[in-house]
């Protein structure tokens, strides 16, 4: 019987089987759990997390900076959780929402390696890279072509955009995202999302912007109507984690 598990198992030496607990050594054979932990790391590598995120976790998400409580960030928790509970009963998307390291693709990878550990497919993307790869299979040099990159985005059963909106609007960009949001939303297949945007335009004095591009800005009107209805904004208000973590102030 080939060996699918890691060959230092300590239960099945690899074999991915072990004896009954019931019969003994001279009984039948059941699957050893190293399978089910091989199987696990197997879609958690599919899904795509780059290295720098594969340690996200629910475990070691902060919600408290220096022992003040960070309501929102509890919040986006709970959130989170819940989706993982109801998932795939609740066909509707996530978007977390909040300024850049205030742990919105921490949380959005911790929640798809759960789903990954629940045996669900899933599909980690980063946005601009995304696009680049579309845009790059134009060239007639590229190997890889424009409904190759796709399929996956398409049909994967839950598929994560980090960064989302994170350059400026053109129209093959609302073209290619309208087309990949709304085939996703049209075929009940949920998409969770991170953005730096915000909801409203909001200036300061003299019309000086005080708050971050809007998602009619940098996604046009037809995405942004989308997302607002197959998506649960989930706002994280907190400051940038990666100063707090270096010590800057």
């Amino acid at each position: 019987m080939p060996s699918i598990s890691a060959p230092e198992c300590n239960v099945c030496g690899g074999t991915g089987w072990r004896p009954s607990a019931e019969s003994g050594a001279k009984g039948p054979l059941e699957p050893c759990e190293c399978r089910e932990r091989a199987r696990i790391d197997r879609m958690i590598e599919s899904a795509g997390i780059p290295t720098k995120y594969q340690v996200c976790d629910f475990n070691n998400f902060l919600c408290d900076w220096e022992g003040a409580r960070n309501d929102s960030l509890y919040a986006a928790v709970k959130f989170a959780n819940r989706y993982l509970d109801e998932y795939p009963t609740a066909a509707r998307g996530l978007l977390f929402l909040g300024p850049p390291g205030a742990g919105k693709t921490h949380l959005m990878v911790a929640l798809i390696r759960k789903l990954c550990e629940k045996g669900h497919d899933a599909l980690f993307l980063d946005y601009q890279e995304l696009l680049r790869q579309i845009q790059n299979s134009y060239n007639p040099a590229a190997h890889t072509r424009e409904y190759e990159l796709l399929r996956p985005v398409l049909s994967s059963a839950v598929v994560a955009i980090d960064d989302l909106g994170n350059n400026r609007i053109s129209d093959w960009v609302e073209d290619t995202v309208t087309y990949i949001v709304n085939h996703r939303y049209n075929e009940n297949l949920p998409t969770l999302f991170t953005a730096n945007l915000s909801e409203e335009r909001m200036d300061g004095p003299a019309g000086h912007r005080v708050t971050q591009p809007t998602f009619e800005e940098r996604l046009g009107p037809r995405v942004a109507s989308r997302l607002r209805e197959m998506c649960r904004f989930v706002e994280m208000r907190a400051g940038d984690y990666r100063r707090f973590k270096s010590g800057a102030r």
